[in-house]
């Protein structure tokens, strides 16, 4: 029965069209990515380029010959939301993700080549350092930095931090996880469950929840909300899946990572700061569980549909309650252990980071008020424009963002000073506006008595009042547009892209949000500011497909002798048949290649 499914998804891939054009080198003015139609799971193929469309506030004109006399003022790309996972990290809930709900995406198909995709987004970004806009004297600006607007790891551990900064960065990229059993990373087991650990970390073996052979024995439900590349389940959605032989050993494997081209500069996400982006670390057991050797694996005893339905609030409560893990560790299977799962602390993520990608910036004041955990900070790479960089994490847990007190007056003190001197503003961090919803004060986290600990509440100020990003008196919105000179904010989290006029009056900004990496569609996006030099700006919108190409390796195919670009391939499809996955992530014309205008506030 398994086979005959097999063979018809098989068949059905080997009829797609084939891709004319791959997207290397291109935007997606040039072509863009679109599912062959069909139901099941489908493939992809290349579709027409879309060229930049105009949006503008109502008070702003958009000139006829603003194209003759423009400049450019800065010219940037964002990256956001890759969601760098170690899939085999016992830290996880993916043995839930089948609840959907606040469950949805802790596990996801492709996850085990979420690495190889980076690389492939950096390399596309590479390609097309030069704008396909043209100044007003026929010159076309080059790539001056990149931003990241957070959600870079999944899990706040240390191997996933200097993974992507290592994509990022350029150079060998490992990414396996687990270490041999040793006195210096010892598991509480017999000699021989050991020493067939140990085998499994010297054969480089994927160990996890998409490989079915890790837990036999559960009921065949159980299986169906996990793709195993290996082997189809008995029903659910996967069973229409394509196999890869091998896929997950083979993205086990070292590769070289390009690396970007210019600069780049951090901002945190909610996924950076807190486990699985929603819990403090400040429990004890989170923090031992992620180094340790025991995972909770799809059981017999747990029905994921328990926590159907559940919000936010409850399901990470009951995550969350040390007698429950240690009723989920009472069944868990043993695994190889990894100190390079601890979790980290905002200190320990900033030094992993370093200073050249944003935070040498972060002001001495700040720094010592913070007790160093202060991690927003501004810089200008050119006269006349300023990038402020916010943390938007909520510390004291859930997945939405807010700004605490002492950096939103911080903000605000940066706005004025911008403002006074007619400098624009453009500002980026993880959550959009709608999205900073979270009431939760930092000190909710946790204390850090009697020592510093990963998850606590570090920071010696008083959190609150917390600012949301639209709701209340003094609402992170109301700020922004409190000073004109701010012209756009650029940000991730919901994994679709968006952009918005926030607007009042006869002033306002651009919220540009950008589609994930880690989900369909794996968009990055360009931004340039021009000034038109007639009383008006244009912020242009320039999406990117990673590199990889269009077409995925036929179903069936031993995944041993695939390349990291086939990986990835492999991924794009993968993503946008996720059962999951938001079909409309790619957004509106008006959310993609755009010209978005503007009054010059430095005008009035």
């Amino acid at each position: 029965m398994r086979s005959a499914v097999h063979g018809a998804v098989a068949a059905l891939l080997l009829l797609a069209p084939a891709a004319a054009a791959d997207p290397a080198g291109k935007s997606t003015t040039d072509e863009t990515i679109q599912a062959v139609s069909g139901s099941g799971y489908v493939a992809l193929q290349r579709a027409s380029g879309e060229d930049h469309g105009i949006r503008r506030h109502p008070s702003a004109r958009a000139a006829e010959n603003r194209d003759e006399t423009r400049r450019s003022l800065a010219f940037f790309g964002q990256l956001t939301d890759p969601q760098i996972a170690d899939e085999m990290s016992p830290a996880r809930v993916d043995f839930l993700d089948a609840a959907g709900g606040q469950i949805k995406s802790s596990w996801r198909p492709q996850e085990a080549v979420g690495l190889q995709v980076f690389d492939q987004v950096v390399r596309n970004v590479n390609a097309n350092r030069t704008s396909e806009i043209r100044d007003g004297s026929g010159k076309k600006a080059k790539l001056g930095f990149v931003v990241t607007t957070g959600d870079l790891a999944d899990n706040q551990q240390l191997n996933e931090t200097r993974w992507f900064k290592t994509v990022l960065e350029g150079g060998t990229v490992d990414p396996f996880s687990g270490k041999a059993i040793s006195a210096s990373n010892p598991c509480a087991t017999d000699a021989t469950t050991a020493a067939a650990l140990n085998a499994a970390v010297a054969a480089r073996q994927y160990t996890g929840v998409a490989d079915y052979d890790d837990y036999p024995g559960v009921p065949g439900e159980r299986y169906n909300g996990f793709w195993d590349p290996d082997v189809a389940p008995g029903g659910g959605p996967y069973a229409v899946f394509p196999r890869y032989p091998g896929f997950l050993e083979r993205a086990q494997q070292p590769f070289t990572a390009a690396g970007l081209d210019v600069p780049w500069y951090i901002a945190r996400g909610n996924h950076d700061g807190l486990v699985q982006g929603n819990a403090p670390a400040s429990v004890d057991l989170f923090r031992t569980i992620a180094t340790g050797c025991l995972k909770v694996f799809p059981s017999a005893t747990l029905d994921p549909a328990a926590f159907s339905g559940a919000d936010e609030d409850e399901a990470f409560r009951r995550i969350g309650d040390p007698a429950f893990i240690q009723t989920l560790l009472a069944g868990a299977k043993t695994v190889p252990p990894d100190p390079d799962r601890r979790i980290l602390s905002t200190t320990e993520y900033k030094q992993e980071i370093g200073g050249s990608h944003g935070y040498r910036h972060v002001e001495a004041a700040e720094r010592k008020a913070s007790d160093e955990n202060a991690t927003y900070y501004s810089f200008r790479p050119r006269k006349g424009v300023e990038l402020i960089s916010l943390d938007t994490v909520a510390e004291g847990g859930g997945s939405t963002g807010n700004l605490d007190h002492p950096q939103y007056q911080w903000l605000e003190r940066k706005l004025k000073a911008a403002q006074k001197a007619k400098r624009l503003v453009i500002a980026y961090g993880h959550h959009t506006l709608a999205t900073m919803s979270n009431s939760r004060k930092d000190e909710d986290a946790g204390s850090c008595a009697p020592t510093p600990k990963p998850g606590c509440d570090a920071d010696p100020r008083r959190s609150s009042p917390i600012h949301r990003g639209t709701a209340g008196s003094a609402s992170v919105k109301a700020l922004l547009l409190k000073y004109p000179n701010l012209v756009a904010y650029v940000a991730g989290h919901t994994h679709d892209n968006r952009i918005d006029l926030i607007r009042k009056g006869r002033g306002g900004f651009w919220q540009i949000n950008t589609a994930s990496h880690a989900d369909t569609p794996q968009q990055s996006r360009l931004i340039e500011v021009m000034d038109n030099r007639n009383g008006t700006l244009s912020l242009f919108t320039t999406v990117l497909d990673h590199a990889a190409p269009i077409a995925a390796p036929a179903p069936g195919t031993a995944a041993a002798g695939f390349t990291e670009t086939q990986l990835a391939s492999v991924s794009r499809v993968l993503a946008w048949n996720d059962p999951q996955a938001e079909r409309g992530a790619r957004g509106r014309t008006l959310d993609r290649n755009m010209e978005l205008v503007l009054r010059d506030p430095r005008l009035r």
